[in-house]
């Protein structure tokens, strides 16, 4: 069958449906790296192969299949007095639903973020459902449990190791007479080891691009002396660590720093000075998350305030002053620690790691955390490497061959990576949904 690849990226659907020996026939990437990439990795699209998807939708020819991993925009809030497309105005999913209705393909298939369901409060799924009801599609979706559906998929449900849940939809005009979505393997153990490349593998701009920076390593290192520090028998808690809780005095459960009086915000400071700081200087000396205005802290975070502080008060008798002192001069991100290895070995360059927004986070070694598009700073660490990932073992976990070519610069090829679809786990998907192969042939994909 003859299928199109919108939004392509670095061509996850692309790669998946022909290795089931369908054909791409027309191809919209507005990147021009990457739609140059494109082309040079799929020769065979070069003359199909489109920029912006407005300026071309005119040249998409007859499919059988329509594949996008769109962008998922604010939708109108006027309504649907217009017809099947007005909710969609003015946002690329438009353009989906225009080439859609022109073309009448049999199936679509779909991908998002795994909060797609739940943009907006859960308006931007219904109303995308519900235009592709209107087209006549029947549709399904790896909707939330919570939902009443089956959960997202990831391809380490399958025994890829890379935990990445997302949104996918399959629609058919003729309707479904079975569930098409793969079911999650309970069976499945990943192990993050098949992807690494070896020491002798690597490349000189392999190993510079890859390397800890100074002030990275002596972030894990001061985490991983608390854990030899910490006694054994002590469990670490399954909630984030906040360093700063470590003997703050603070105010916290009955009203916020930024209402206290002046002398008395100093005393929750620190502060022993002659008293010429203002109070906006004073409260710069607190957490950022500790400064706001009030009047009272919601209660998820009087809750985090309230378990940190009562897991600090109960152990730092284990953590020596300059132990404190170091800690008290690491940037804020890294000051904040969240272990999700409960049971494993206490030694944190024995897991994966990802510095984040929320702290440094630890994983056990079966499957690496999901590539983010928007950052190149939590790309993950490989602590058995004492580095991080390479772009093949970026390219490896997101079922692309080591030969496919990327983005020159680093950040530029995790953008790339981190928005692409899972090739493997899209190739079951679509396996399933358009009967290509026999259940024996599925099966043996899991072990690809």
């Amino acid at each position: 069958m003859k299928f199109v690849d919108l939004f392509a990226g670095i061509g996850g659907f692309h790669r998946a449906f022909t290795s089931l020996g369908h054909e791409c026939v027309y191809a919209c990437e507005i990147d021009e790296e990457l739609r140059n990439l494109y082309i040079l990795n799929y020769p065979s699209a070069a003359q199909c192969t489109f920029g912006d998807l407005r300026a071309s939708i005119d040249k998409v020819p007859h499919h059988d299949i329509l594949c996008a991993g769109f962008p998922c925009q604010p939708f109108s809030k006027s309504g649907s007095q217009d017809g099947i497309l007005d909710e969609t105005r003015g946002t690329l999913f438009y353009d989906v639903l225009t080439i859609l209705d022109r073309h009448r393909p049999e199936y679509v298939f779909l991908e998002n973020v795994g909060n797609f369901e739940r943009h907006d409060g859960g308006r931007t799924w219904r109303i995308v459902r519900r235009s592709l009801a209107k087209l006549g599609y029947d549709v399904q979706a790896t909707t939330h449990m919570a939902s009443g559906g089956n959960g997202l998929l990831s391809p380490h449900h399958f025994g890829y190791p890379h935990h990445r849940e997302r949104f996918f939809v399959v629609g058919q005009l003729t309707p479904w007479d079975r569930n098409v979505l793969p079911r999650r393997r309970k069976s499945s153990a990943p192990n993050l080891k098949s992807i690494i490349q070896t020491a002798d593998e690597l490349t000189l701009a392999d190993n510079d691009e890859t390397r800890l920076s100074a002030s990275q390593e002596r972030c894990i290192d001061h985490w991983d002396e608390f854990l030899q520090r910490l006694p054994s028998e002590v469990p670490l808690p399954s909630f984030p660590l906040w360093g700063d809780e470590l003997d703050a005095r603070y105010p916290f459960e009955q009203l916020v720093p930024a209402r206290l009086r002046k002398p008395d915000l100093a005393k929750a400071c620190r502060y022993r000075g002659n008293g010429s700081l203002t109070t906006a200087e004073l409260l710069a000396r607190l957490p950022s998350y500790a400064r706001e205005a009030g009047p009272r802290f919601p209660g998820w975070k009087v809750r985090f305030i309230r378990q940190n502080r009562d897991f600090w008060n109960a152990n730092r008798r284990y953590l020596p002053l300059e132990w404190r002192a170091r800690l008290r001069s690491m940037p804020p991100s890294q000051r904040k620690f969240e272990w999700n290895c409960q049971g494993e070995r206490r030694d944190l360059w024995d897991h994966v790691m990802q510095f984040r927004p929320s702290g440094l986070r630890v994983k056990r070694m079966t499957a690496s955390p999901a590539l983010v598009a928007m950052t190149t700073t939590q790309i993950p660490i490989l602590g058995p490497e004492h580095r991080f990932l390479t772009r093949r073992e970026g390219l490896r976990l997101q079922g692309f061959p080591d030969d496919h070519l990327l983005p020159l610069s680093r950040g530029a090829a995790f953008h790339a990576l981190g928005n692409a679809v899972h090739v493997d786990l899209v190739r079951l998907i679509a396996a399933s949904a358009l009967l290509a192969l026999g259940q024996d042939t599925s099966e043996q994909l899991l072990a690809v």
